[in-house]
């Protein structure tokens, strides 16, 4: 019973999930501009409000699939032929102008592994990461916090003294022990919705600047 409920909960968020993209102004936008996905734009809102990127920069992209992000952070990095973008799913994505794009999982990414990857300390990490939902609030949550741990796990690896780190997070409790943990490692902490998030959505977005390196 309880797994018939379960899948019947999969199938109702589903088609909300349709429902809303059909009548959604971003996606609409996203097509006639040439962006893989409506969360372009919250990315366009953070980097404006807080210019996390500039040309040159050595960016890291987690959770890239489809490139929305990464296509954004691609046009500002760039500009000069000196940027750098790497791009980590654990789904297929192609890749995006000059940028390297590696399918993996985030909670394999090591000391080791980060030294074949990463030649060079990165500028900037982004996160878009989400958990596939389960329609269920509290094990949403739970993944969701799950991933932005590691997500800054692998931040503190790779992240050049006074780097920022920029991270999706559902809220419910979880954001308070990562907030926790980011002003430990960084200057400033920020949280911050942009105006394209839809508003029925828990997503917020943690925005660190001034990595403080051990």
């Amino acid at each position: 019973m309880e797994n018939k409920l379960h899948k019947k909960n999969i199938k109702l968020s589903q088609r909300i999930w349709l429902d809303r993209q059909l009548r959604d102004p971003f996606v609409k936008k996203s097509k006639i501009e040439g962006y893989r996905s409506r969360s372009a734009y919250k990315l366009i809102e953070i980097n404006k409000k807080f210019k996390l990127f500039s040309p040159g920069s050595k960016v890291v992209d987690l959770g890239s699939a489809p490139g929305g992000w990464s296509q954004v952070i691609s046009q500002i990095i760039k500009q000069k032929n000196k940027g750098k973008l790497y791009s980590l799913d654990t789904n297929h994505m192609e890749p995006i102008n000059d940028s390297e794009f590696y399918q993996i999982d985030i909670f394999s990414i090591d000391e080791c592994l980060k030294k074949k990857l990463f030649p060079e300390l990165i500028d900037i990490v982004v996160s878009d990461m989400a958990p596939a939902s389960t329609g269920h609030k509290l094990t949403d949550q739970l993944r969701s916090e799950r991933l932005s741990l590691a997500a800054l796990d692998v931040t503190k690896l790779i992240l050049v003294d006074g780097g920022s780190f920029c991270c999706k997070m559902i809220r419910g409790g979880g954001e308070n022990n990562l907030i926790h943990e980011m002003k430990n490692n960084f200057k400033k902490v920020n949280v911050f919705k942009p105006q394209s998030s839809r508003k029925e959505s828990k997503e917020i977005f943690i925005v660190a600047k001034g990595f403080k390196s051990l």
